[in-house]
């Protein structure tokens, strides 16, 4: 584990008990609880924990010194991704970086981060790098070594019967064969969601429709000849969240977009969110435009040589965690 001084004391970098990631979700509540109760986003913490996907690629680090208090702590996600005409391999997502308002100002969230690159690395010699999706902004993590990536989201009301005729709806039992239809994108670096790691962000509607008295969406994507979305409900902001889309062409984006309002609307929500992604060439007057500078600021910490956060353009929400 990675040790830093801190003074007389020294700071170490350990990997969380069950007991110590529930003590964690009594804190973080305040950063991301909000609309559930103490109790219920603890319950949703738990349910997270528990997901195939979770249960396999991810795990929770604290930065703690001698005496025993925790610093800071984050979570981290393998995911899979690939250079083109190059290597596969694993990216690490970072989540949930957190350090208590009292313990705050002195620098140790850019610490545990420095510490958890070093550590990663040294788990991983083959990793491609570190990725994380800022509420913050750019600076706290550019000091860790992270590059920012600038993309826009786009915002489109949610609207009833918007369907195109033409739409073939995906539902969640079909996940894996819908996934596996998707092209990879055409970014010289790759990070590629599993249908596991998208069943995840379905979860977390079940999560929040079960706490909040909703019914999550039976519809968990569409189909338009071989354009394809899918998505998930965020009853949290009242949003329909595309994951992962791709269309030929800006006429057929915006049907698949429309299919979305229209799901959108079924579940009573807002609007629906889309990232701007190459591989969904959305027409310009489409929704409205939002530059995403300080909520999920997609970001790159490369460890591999052939791999630049330049090259890393396709980013879908499909990887925010």
């Amino acid at each position: 584990m990675r040790t830093l001084a801190a003074g007389s004391n020294q700071v170490h970098l350990v990997i969380a008990t069950d007991s110590q990631k529930r003590e964690r979700d009594l804190l973080t509540h305040a950063a991301w609880g909000q609309r559930l109760s103490v109790e219920d986003y603890g319950r949703r913490e738990i349910r997270l924990r528990a997901h195939p996907w979770c249960a396999d690629a991810m795990t929770t680090w604290l930065w703690r010194d001698d005496a025993g208090s925790v610093l800071a702590s984050c979570e981290t996600f393998r995911m899979r991704s690939f250079v083109r005409g190059g290597s596969a391999s694993v990216t690490f997502g970072v989540a949930s970086v957190f350090t208590e308002e009292r313990l705050r100002g002195h620098g140790h969230a850019s610490a545990m981060m420095r510490a958890l690159g070093d550590e990663l690395r040294l788990r991983e010699p083959g990793a491609h790098g570190v990725l994380l999706f800022s509420e913050v902004g750019a600076t706290l993590y550019e000091r860790a070594g992270f590059a920012p990536r600038f993309f826009h989201d786009r915002l489109v009301p949610a609207r009833a019967g918007a369907a195109p005729a033409a739409v073939e709806w995906i539902r969640d039992a079909e996940l894996d064969t819908a996934l596996a239809a998707f092209p990879l994108p055409e970014a010289r670096f790759v990070v590629w969601p599993t249908a596991a790691q998208i069943d995840w962000h379905l979860e977390r509607a079940r999560i929040y429709a079960d706490l909040m008295g909703r019914t999550p969406p039976a519809i968990c994507g569409a189909a338009i000849g071989g354009a394809r979305a899918l998505w998930a409900a965020d009853f949290k902001n009242e949003r329909l969240a595309v994951l992962l889309a791709s269309a030929p062409d800006g006429e057929t984006a915006a049907a698949l977009v429309a299919a979305a309002a229209d799901r959108a609307a079924e579940a009573g929500l807002r609007e629906v969110r889309i990232w701007e992604t190459p591989s969904l060439p959305l027409p310009d007057a489409l929704g409205t435009r939002v530059r995403r500078d300080d909520d999920a600021l997609p970001m790159l910490l490369p460890f591999a040589p052939d791999v630049r956060a330049a090259d890393w353009d396709d980013v879908p929400r499909a990887l925010w965690i």
